[in-house]
């Protein structure tokens, strides 16, 4: 069973940016990540993808990166690609 959620990255509870994922029992799919232009370059994206790595391996999940900037975050960590589905 697939299970569409999202984070959302807040700044005094505006929203500034979002991740999406698709959960199922054995993967996580990172499908789409965007900041707000203001807050682009402040990491804030990174720090999306880098929770959504934390939460899949809290849970015995791979992470499938099918937005292609979090393809690039894992090329900026390469500790983290053994969690890669």
């Amino acid at each position: 069973m697939e299970d569409q959620s999202k984070w959302l990255a807040l700044n005094d509870e505006v929203q500034i940016g979002e991740l999406v994922y698709e959960r199922d029992d054995k993967t996580l799919t990172i499908t789409h990540t965007q900041v707000e232009a203001f807050y682009r370059g402040n990491k804030v994206a990174e720090d999306l993808v880098l929770a959504a790595v934390k939460m899949a391996r809290e849970n015995q999940l791979k992470v499938v990166p099918a937005c292609s900037f979090a393809a690039t975050v894992f090329e900026r960590y390469p500790d983290e690609k053994d969690i890669l589905a």
